[in-house]
């Protein structure tokens, strides 16, 4: 082989060894510059959902500057009054997607690219998707300035790091070694089931729940390390982690239940798929989480849990029986090996008395068959697959004073749904002359609505919910409200940058808004959670200076619409 060939070679073989060199802590530029503390974690357990990233506080202020990951390509970007607010997808060499979510704004470049459309499509809701080299961007750009768009609870950064090809996300702390981590998980409390009719718990045919305290190096049981149950019982436990330096609660990485030594049991979150996410719901004790507020992840599998983040794919249950002992111990890890015991001893019990046979008001379902029921004027429409075991459900009609139709009780509320179930119900004579503002009601436990919107047909009311509760009807025919915020003496805004509304409707919600300045369409930026409207005269291109009349038009789900005009000067 001549020179130069071995040469290229020895080249080309150097590259492609140097790249499978690099750490992936190394992979990536940090998207800010910026000591990080950490406010939500890869994994951490939401409200329906796994959080998906990482949450980087930024000192309660916006405008931080952020960078771009690595070089690659602008893919994605979207633009919503709600959910990551401004986000912007970056697809990269290697196979990565990064996201970048809650901006207070983007780059110049790519902010003039976004606004164009806008203007074109008249909206300032946007989603745009790109090919490779048509946004390219290089590595630490800066992309953006973080913000707290959409729907976040403060200022900081949401930062993801996705596989491309699945798009599943992956805990960026893979990407990264400067964020510091050297606390232990925190053990909160324990909770043990009652998995059949013939089960019992300390004698009792009820769940019981101990929180937990930490001596001698681990966690344990309160009052006592040894319990005494009978029949099919499951476990439960209460955790979550923190940071070094922080105080925000974030999630862990791993549970392992071993029963007799034995691996029963194991939990790990690297990467998922959204389209599981919401199985989350049959992961932790829902019904607990919803009467008092406490998380505990359960260390066995419904039916129709379809997670795929269990290495054993039927987590324990047990049958307990008199004589029997068990020794439980949960090995619980966050994503630095941080790690936490609690142990305990289950012993076998003498069954408690048997219950005593009632007639239930209950009608079953079984969770693998679609169900339909047409009973005292309600109509009821669930798939299959929507619980995640079979269900007993209660269905009840309530002709409730003071309610402008029957309040129908499907269901109980601490039971979740995976998929939407359709409710249908009449509408009294009565309330026929109004079917274009009716909407389908849900009914707190104090007897105030709030809307479910719904769709008016043939004498019948319908809507789709994923939510067990009380349903009845109301009418709205209140328009949305609309006011200028913090307006400068005489409307004169010479000396301010933007011009700002607020909107806002007392039932339905807001459908749409509209912006017009002299008749011409002006981009106003929504922020649904404050329920302001900004619209920012720079980004105004045809606004000249001198006199001007904005009217600002706002319809909610019922269409009622509200139109005001304003004059000011700038």
């Amino acid at each position: 082989m001549k020179p130069i060939a071995l040469l290229l070679l020895s080249l080309i073989l150097a590259s492609h060894i140097s790249e499978a060199q690099v750490k992936d802590s190394e992979r990536f530029v940090k998207p800010m510059k910026l000591k990080p503390y950490v406010s939500g974690s890869f994994g951490e357990l939401r409200s329906n959902h796994f959080h998906s990233g990482l949450d980087l506080t930024t000192n309660r202020k916006t405008g931080y500057r952020i960078y771009a990951s690595d070089k690659g390509y602008v893919s994605r970007i979207k633009v919503s009054p709600y959910g990551y607010g401004k986000a912007i997808y970056i697809d990269h060499e290697g196979g990565y997607t990064t996201v970048y979510a809650h901006l207070e704004r983007y780059s110049n470049r790519i902010d003039s690219l976004i606004r164009a459309h806008q203007y074109k499509e008249k909206s300032f809701a946007i989603e745009l998707f790109f090919k490779a080299g048509e946004v390219p961007v290089e590595r630490g750009e800066v992309i953006g300035y973080s913000g707290n768009s959409g729907s976040s609870g403060g200022p900081h950064l949401h930062y993801e790091v996705r596989d491309k090809a699945s798009q599943k996300p992956m805990n960026p702390l893979l990407f990264r070694d400067d964020i510091k981590d050297d606390v232990r998980p925190q053990i909160q409390g324990m909770k043990l089931y009652c998995l059949s009719d013939d089960a019992s718990i300390s004698g009792k045919r009820k769940d019981k729940y101990v929180t937990t305290v930490f001596y001698d190096k681990a966690f344990h049981p309160k009052g006592s390390t040894i319990f005494t149950a009978h029949g099919k019982i499951g476990v439960g436990v209460q955790v979550l982690d923190y940071f070094s330096d922080s105080w925000r609660k974030c999630g862990i990485t791993t549970i392992d239940l071993f029963v007799n030594d034995t691996l029963v049991y194991d939990f790990k979150i690297e990467k998922f798929s959204f389209a599981e996410s919401r199985y989350i719901n049959s992961h932790i004790d829902y019904a607990e989480k919803k009467r008092s507020g406490k998380v505990i992840q359960k260390s066995w599998v419904e039916p129709n849990n379809r997670l795929s983040l269990y290495g054993k794919r039927s987590p324990y249950t047990t049958d307990i029986k008199p004589g029997d002992k068990k020794i439980f111990k949960y090995v619980i890890e966050d994503f630095n090996g941080n790690r936490s015991v609690l142990a305990f001893t289950v012993n076998g019990e003498n069954p408690p008395p048997p219950p005593v046979d009632k007639d239930s008001p209950l009608v079953h379902v079984d969770y693998g068959k679609s169900f339909n029921l047409d009973t005292l004027g309600l109509k009821l429409s669930i798939p299959a697959n929507t619980f995640y075991t079979n269900i007993d459900m209660l269905i009840h009609k309530d002709e409730k004073e003071g309610m402008m139709a029957p309040v129908y009780v499907i269901g109980d509320n601490h039971i979740p749904l995976h998929r939407s179930m359709s409710v249908s119900v009449p509408v009294p004579d009565s309330l026929n002359q109004y079917a274009d503002k009716l909407v389908m009601a849900g009914v707190s436990t104090n007897g105030k609505t709030y809307s479910l919107g719904g769709k008016y047909e043939n004498g019948r009311m319908s809507t789709s919910t994923r939510s067990f509760g009380r349903f009845s009807l109301a009418i709205d025919t209140i328009a949305p409200t609309i006011k200028l915020r913090k307006a400068p003496e005489n409307n004169n805004y010479s000396g301010r940058q933007n011009i700002q509304l607020l909107i806002n409707d007392d039932y339905s919600g807001i459908k749409k808004y509209e912006c017009l300045i002299d008749g011409q369409w002006a981009l106003f930026e929504y922020d649904a959670k404050n329920y302001r409207l900004t619209g920012t005269f720079k980004h105004m291109p045809f606004l000249e200076k001198g006199k001007h009349v904005l009217q600002v038009k706002v319809s909610d789900n019922r269409d009622n619409e509200t139109i005001k005009e304003f004059s000011f000067s700038n």
